[in-house]
């Protein structure tokens, strides 16, 4: 029994056969490192365009390939927020952005304010911004829900917040290559976050920060394979915030996953998440115990669709569909407990279902056949 992978909105696959052969080729070919071989171009400036056009970033320079978003988010949080302050962030965020400000909350004093959704699973700008203070260091919004795929008004927040001269970090993760982001059409002095092996169909093992200038105070310093002969650590971009041997296996599977992205069309990827979630939507609500969360319709294009099935705990019918079904997709909290605590499925979380570029109907028929066997048994 095969596989039906729709646990697209963790990773990505299967992705793109150019992907593949780009990863077999870093490997299997003499390694062409930035300032440590002397063979060959660069192979992190190709990937640096391609992620430039695709995310509306008018230098490349301004790409840092990092090794993974959790690493670029902290990047931003701990350049910011060494010396505590006040943050502005919204109950939806993932651990990833929750757990570095409990942390300084605990360790520096910081403070944050939190906004939380409506009834519809997205953030309001004005309830946003009437949280920014002069005190204010930073704000954080992620793009897309990861738990419901709710599409926050980052547009709106960015120019509240450029109003109030406020920095603002989104979080792209689950919105990357699923739905038209442009960073140049952010107002203000924007951060911009995204997961190599997520909606962009790289490998593990990298991820994108996009910065407005450069600077952000250094966090990770170290090696960079030029300028060997200076004490401190590069400043200028994008070596400013890239130290270390970078995984060039995943930056050249990131540079064709962008390429092939780009070749289909952000847009045109996402209207097919789109409609894949309408049709589970409608299909798994006629299915008798099977309740989809949040209730009303919620923006598809990133794919992503929760459902919880009552008196059953999610890990134990995602053990069945995964063991009899072979069907794989998410249960639990996904690492975002505030989206939980609004919609009121602590402690135990939901089942996501997240589907990519390669889900067919046949695969959303299968799970939609498999719940409705899996809910008699």
């Amino acid at each position: 029994m095969g596989t039906v992978w729709l646990n697209n909105a963790a990773t990505a696959f299967p992705r793109p056969p150019e992907v593949i052969e780009a990863v077999h080729r870093a490997l299997v070919e003499p390694p062409v490192e930035p300032g440590r071989s002397t063979g060959g171009a660069d192979p992190t400036v190709p990937c640096r365009r391609r992620l430039a056009e695709l995310l509306g970033v008018d230098d490349p320079c301004r790409v840092a390939l990092l090794p993974s978003a959790t690493h670029a988010l902290n990047t931003v949080l701990a350049g910011l927020l060494d010396a505590g302050g006040h943050v502005v962030a919204s109950t939806l965020e993932h651990n990833a952005v929750l757990r570095p400000l409990a942390h300084r909350v605990r360790d520096r004093g910081l403070r944050v304010s939190w906004v939380e959704p409506g009834d519809d699973g997205r953030i309001d700008a004005v309830d946003f911004a009437a949280l920014l203070r002069p005190q204010t260091r930073l704000a954080v919004l992620l793009h897309a829900s990861n738990v419901t795929g709710a599409v926050q008004p980052v547009e709106a927040v960015a120019a509240r917040c450029a109003e109030a001269g406020v920095p603002l970090l989104v979080d792209a993760s689950q919105s990357a290559g699923c739905i038209p982001l442009e960073h140049r059409r952010l107002p203000g002095r924007v951060f911009l976050v995204a997961a190599g092996h997520k909606g962009l169909l790289g490998p593990p093992g990298v991820g994108v920060l996009v910065l407005p200038n450069d600077r952000l105070p250094q966090w990770m310093v170290g090696g960079t394979g030029v300028r060997s002969e200076a004490q401190f650590h590069p400043p200028e971009l994008p070596l400013r915030h890239e130290a270390g041997t970078p995984n060039l296996p995943a930056v050249e599977g990131l540079a064709a996953g962008v390429a092939w992205v780009a070749a289909e069309g952000v847009e045109t990827l996402g209207r097919r998440r789109a409609a894949a979630v309408r049709f589970l939507r409608e299909a798994l609500a006629a299915v008798p115990g099977v309740r989809t969360v949040p209730a009303q319709d919620a923006d598809g294009r990133a794919g992503i669709l929760s459902f919880v099935v009552d008196g059953r705990p999610p890990e134990e019918f995602a053990f069945l569909l995964r063991s009899a079904f072979g069907i794989e997709l998410r249960a639990g909290l996904h690492c975002a407990p505030g989206a939980h605590r609004r919609l009121g499925t602590l402690p135990l979380g939901t089942l996501r279902v997240g589907v990519g570029p390669f889900t067919t109907r046949e695969d959303l028929e299968a799970l939609v056949d498999a719940v409705a066997q899996a809910v008699q048994v």
